[in-house]
């Protein structure tokens, strides 16, 4: 097992983010699950995350589905950061405030510069409410651990 697996693998079950990662802890992620090319968090829904209709927004959803596919490419292991060149996402269902959500990410090819990354967003009732797929590129940026 690579050392960010082990790292992100004390972030399971803690309430405050463990990097110096404001979004994170404003989208209430926690982690349930990592293996290396896989992460599992849940994520719960507030108010402040809703669009004018009461449903999760769009756009939130996007970035819980982008940050689950980042955090699987993150446990690769690779030296650098990678960086997300394109989102295709299916809005299929959706959440209200207080609901939990939870996401799985997973990196489906890692070459050597591009990584390809899918992601699904479920309910508590494993009702499927969106899915994504994204190409990352590598960036000059290291990662010191």
């Amino acid at each position: 097992m690579n050392k960010r697996v082990e790292i992100f693998r004390t972030q399971i079950g803690q309430d405050k983010w463990l990097f110096d990662y404001p979004l994170m802890d404003w989208m209430n992620a926690k982690v349930l699950e990592v293996d290396e090319g896989t992460v599992k968090m849940q994520f719960t829904v507030e108010k402040y995350m809703l669009n004018p209709i009461g449903i999760l927004h769009g756009g939130i959803a996007a970035a819980m589905l982008d940050e689950l596919m980042g955090a699987a490419g993150f446990t690769i292991g690779r030296p650098t950061g990678y960086a997300t060149i394109n989102m295709n996402i299916d809005y299929l269902n959706s959440a209200k405030a207080g609901e939990k959500v939870i996401g799985e990410g997973v990196i489906i090819r890692a070459g050597k510069n591009i990584m390809h990354a899918e992601a699904k967003l479920f309910n508590e009732e494993n009702k499927l409410l969106s899915k994504a797929s994204s190409n990352l590129i590598a960036t000059s940026v290291p990662i010191p651990f």
